[in-house]
């Protein structure tokens, strides 16, 4: 590839046969007749502003702009970004590769100004996107290239030199822009100059390729020097700039078109200078860029020779995010920091300085898998404070060589404070200050038993000598030691010190100084003392560059995700989790929204949309009064709920039961759950405008159906609690990984094989052998995107219906299973860790769709109990807060007449087996997750007759079905209602099309 990409380079491309392809404002382009792939692009000295309202020639901008633009394109390229720029011709012209231009404009915000505050005017300037803001603009001069959403742009039906505009392309072009932002972003910030936005265009080659193309200049991005707007450099210091038509010895043309010679003499020396500096300026971000490619060369051939020498019990992975959150047992301690080597700085506070933190500081450890669900807030809030720190199981009891040889190391390895946490004897904390001399903050953590005062006991009463600060009992605990660790370390860590002061500043600036009934606009609401205590709660996500990157290495992470997963039971992998700093959103003061019920709360202009000020995920949850250290979100607080659909209805009217209002988020007009809830947003997932004013109106968000995009979901927890946490979302959305994450559980699945081209089908089904099943590895539904192979299916047909019918660009070949039935089983899992399963039940499908479900299923009292294990099992694993609905195979041994159970899928959200519960069971699924997301007590899994499960067995009572509805079916409404035991459930979902669920009826 690299001899290719050089002998391009370096071939001589005749520049005078060319011919006129096209022309812009500022920019002409050549066909070059030899080289028919190739084009020339030549730069011209206009500068324009207001859709070219006004236009002004810059002597040698022609020459600055080429320059610009070739140095970015290089910076891309060395950061491994795909452009069109092949080389530089002349000093205003380059050769590119010729492609069809996509009529779109991509433009990533990282700080809001400019043409987004007069649309978003409740936002104060320099308001922070993290990750970017992505929008499109659409290429018609004659609408002033308006602004449009992803479905409008998937409305218009394009096809740009061959290629549909799908959704899978878009989510590409907002990739390889946010790449490219960060790239840039990146080299500008080597020379103290803040990219601020830029908006970039792609084409699609003759090949089919999406490729970044057109240019990147001047007039592309706004720059602000040392982060001040006054200092600006960009085209917008032109755009600002009043005509000059007053000015002597200046005669602009007033004739029809453009206003020309806006400037006076003055006005353009300064505007030529600006331009000069910063096409200077991109000579150095290429030096940059190459510079740190050299040097992570360097440490990578460095890094790779000290791997050779390490342990081989010993691997380090990247966090998966097919496996669950949790820390691994391991005999090399896990380091939590960004990338490998981080420069951990503020990004709120000028701090003039930067400390490279290359190890980790504090030492995170417990006794025992069950107590991560405490320690991680530890674990979130060093995250936050930019603290690097590892984590480590070390039981006091069960693994005593490990303790020791991990405490009589730390202060060897560079740690500086060690947080252990502990239940029950709650023996490690002390043992760890006895053999260590750094600083030991103990976290009695809650048990069962004594709810956590066993714990605390044990911690505090240590003898004389042997100190450990005993903090709080659960999550205030694990929060407190770990701003204790940050302020211990803050007068030798300069970045910490200024993190933990802004910290401390936003709870100062939360707390009213004189107690009001009703707070108003000009008001500030106190926080109550949970609030206090848990504003320090942040939820642990990716960095949006690791993201990316990862993004990147999708096929290499499958592999990896497969090869770790195998070896989890030597228990010998560690896991790598990237902390990120907080993005600091400033808001104006609390205003109680005055929205009416199903009208969109997006703002008209006055802010009046704002319902709180610097929220942070759980800051709306409170203390129960009822249950030890438990954390509720009380009655009449907001849910928000991503999709309108059935399931969001049914959600949003068990929600209503509890006193809980409902905001449903998404794209469709006249959802069938805005019918039922308070409000509505109609906007698209990756809106992240709309997002942040959602985010801000509710108090807790979860979703009804896994294929949404994960990245907003992601998005979302740096403002408001999620759950399911979207790192189930994205295991379950990708079928490798959920089947990859299921086997490591030791739980049965079919034999699967990724497929990821058309040859590597023809390999798997060598290794799976006929009949097989070949799904797409992501979306599809109810039988879309799958197709059963024999060895009378033509393969390559098959693979081409498989991707075309979801748009997918992977599969997954399965064994096809000869099973006796399906089942499901649907588990609760609450914020508290308590947890319950809904009765197994037995589900029959029409044409791959859901047709009935009875329950419970008419199975022997084993396989019950099998279903329930495997069910709490994996809610136990992945850390689910909310419900689950784990889908089986039932597969009978002809033999022996004995059942099994195999999992086919999972589905982090109510399931169309759990309409049945509505009357069928005490708590339906729809409260159930309510409950869980709310932090409220879980209600009873019993069948209304009010007996268990098993007791409905024994007695042989006839089962509750629940039949779908499916298009015209719900025509017979009124014949339903006559059936004595029948309760009918109509979704209002308009069309009633062939297939489509249009309601359901459960009859007892």
């Amino acid at each position: 590839m690299t001899t290719a990409i050089n002998n391009i380079v370096n071939k001589d491309f005749d520049l005078k046969d060319k011919t006129f392809l096209a022309s812009g404002k500022t920019k002409t382009i050549y066909q070059l007749n030899k080289e028919d792939q190739y084009v020339l692009i030549e730069s011209n000295s206009a500068i324009t502003a207001g859709d070219g309202a006004k236009k002004d020639i810059l002597p040698n901008k022609d020459i600055y702009s080429t320059t610009t633009t070739v140095n970015n394109f290089k910076v891309l390229q060395l950061s491994g970004i795909n452009t069109h720029f092949v080389k530089q011709v002349e000093p205003n012209a380059f050769i590119a590769k010729k492609c069809s231009m996509i009529p779109l404009e991509v433009i990533v915000r990282r700080l809001a100004t400019g043409s987004y505050l007069k649309r978003n005017t409740h936002v104060t300037e320099g308001t922070k996107f993290n990750p970017p803001l992505i929008e499109f603009t659409f290429k018609d001069d004659v609408q002033h290239d308006p602004l449009v959403t992803e479905q409008d742009i998937l409305e218009m039906n394009l096809k740009i030199g061959g290629v549909a505009i799908t959704s899978k392309l878009l989510s590409q072009t907002r990739h390889i822009a946010t790449l490219s932002f960060e790239a840039l972003e990146r080299a500008w910030q080597s020379l103290d100059v803040t990219l601020v936005d830029f908006k970039v265009e792609f084409g699609i080659t003759s090949q089919g390729e999406l490729i970044l193309a057109d240019v990147i200049d001047n007039d592309s991005w706004r720059i602000w020097p040392k982060g001040d707007k006054t200092l600006m450099k960009d085209k917008q210091v032109y755009r600002n700039l009043p005509t000059a038509l007053n000015t002597p010895g200046v005669a602009p043309t007033t004739q029809s078109g453009p206003l020309l010679n806006t400037l006076s003499d003055q006005q353009l020396k300064m505007i030529e200078d600006n331009y000069a500096w910063v096409a200077t300026s991109t000579e150095k971000l290429v030096e940059f860029t190459a510079a740190n490619l050299n040097n992570n060369n360097n440490n990578n051939n460095n890094n790779n020779n000290n791997n050779n020498n390490n342990n081989n019990n010993t691997s380090s992975t990247s966090r998966s995010n097919s496996l669950p959150n949790v820390p691994s047992i391991n005999t090399t301690p896990t380091l939590h920091h960004h990338q490998q080597q981080s420069t951990i700085c503020n990004n709120n506070v000028n701090s003039g300085f930067q400390v490279q933190l290359n190890q980790p500081l504090v030492g995170i450890i417990m006794g025992s898998q069950s107590d991560w669900e405490t320690m991680k807030l530890a674990a979130n809030t060093l995250t936050t404070l930019g603290v690097p720190f590892e984590t480590r199981i070390v039981s006091a009891h069960r693994t005593p060589d490990r303790l020791f040889e991990y405490a009589k190391t730390a202060k060897s390895r560079g740690l500086k404070i060690v947080i252990a946490g502990a239940g029950g004897a709650a023996h490690l904390p002390g043992m760890v200050a006895a053999l260590t001399p750094l600083p030991v903050f103990g976290v009695p953590v809650q048990s069962k038993a004594l709810s956590g005062v066993d714990s605390l006991l044990s911690i505090v009463q240590m003898p004389a000598g042997i100190p450990v600060g005993t903090v709080a009992i659960g999550a205030a605990g694990a929060t407190n030691a770990a701003l204790l660790s940050a302020a211990v370390l803050a007068p030798y860590y300069p970045s910490i010190e200024l993190s933990l002061d802004l910290y401390r500043k936003k709870q100062t600036d939360a707390v009213a100084e004189i107690p009001v009934d009703n707070p108003t606009s000009t008001t500030t609401t106190a926080p109550s003392n949970a609030t206090s205590i848990l504003s320090a709660i942040h939820t642990s996500t990716i960095n949006s560059n690791t993201s990316s990157h990862n993004n990147n290495n999708n096929n290499n992470n499958n592999n990896n995700n497969n090869n770790n997963n195998n070896n989890n039971n030597n228990n010998n992998q560690q896991q790598t989790i990237l902390p990120t700093q907080p993005t600091i959103i400033n808001t104006p003061t609390p205003i109680r929204s005055s929205v009416s019920r199903s009208q969109s709360p997006l703002p008209s202009g006055n802010g009046s949309s704002i319902i709180s000020q610097e929220k942070t995920p759980l800051s709306t949850f409170v203390l129960s009064t009822c249950r030890p250290s438990a954390l509720v979100l009380p009655p009449g607080s907001t849910i928000g709920i991503l999709g309108g659909g059935q399931l969001a209805r049914m959600m949003a009217i068990a929600a209503a039961q509890l006193g809980y209002k409902t905001h449903i988020f998404c794209p469709e007009n006249d959802p069938s759950a805005s019918h039922v809830a308070t409000y509505t947003t109609k906007s698209n997932y990756n809106n992240y405008s709309a997002l942040d004013i959602f985010a801000r109106q509710v108090d807790v968000v979860t979703y009804e159906f896994e294929n949404i995009m994960v990245e907003p979901v992601e998005y979302l927890t740096k403002q408001v609690a999620v759950f399911p946490d979207p790192k189930i979302l994205r295991t379950c959305q990708d079928r490798v990984l959920e089947k990859t994450f299921i086997q490591s559980l030791d739980i049965p699945t079919a034999q699967f094989q990724s497929v990821e081209s058309f040859n590597d089908l023809k390999s798997a089904i060598e290794k799976i052998g006929y009949p097989a099943i070949l799904k797409s590895n992501t979306m599809g539904y109810d039988g879309k995107g799958q197709v059963k192979l024999t060895d009378q299916v033509d393969l390559e047909q098959a693979w081409k219906k498989v991707t075309s019918e979801t748009c997918a660009t992977k599969a997954i070949l399965e064994q096809y299973i000869e099973f006796e039935s399906e089942a499901s089983v649907i588990v609760a899992r609450a914020l508290d860790g308590t947890e319950l399963t809904f009765p197994l039940v037995t589900n029959k499908h029409r044409n791959h769709i859901l047709r009935q479900t009875i329950a419970p299923a008419q199975l022997p009292e084993y396989i019950h109990k099998q279903a329930n294990e495997i069910g709490l099992k994996i809610a136990r694993s992945n850390g689910l807060v909310g419900i689950i609905a784990v889908e089986l195979f039932v597969v009978k041994n002809n033999e022996t007449g004995q059942y099994s159970l195999m999992v086919n899928e999972l589905a982090p959200r109510p399931h169309n087996s759990g309409h049945w519960t509505i009357e069928g069971c005490v708590t339906s699924q729809f409260e159930q997750l309510i409950r869980c997301v709310c932090g409220l007590p879980l209600g009873s899994v019993d069948f209304t007759k009010r007996i268990s499960e098993a007791e409905f067995i024994q007695q042989q009572i006839p089962p509750i079905v629940m039949t779908n509805l499916l298009g015209q079916e719900v025509n017979g409404w009124e014949k339903i209602l006559q059936t004595k035991g029948s309760h009918l459930h109509i979704y209002a979902k308009g069309d009633a099309k062939e297939g489509r669920k249009m309601g359901h009826v459960t009859q007892q």
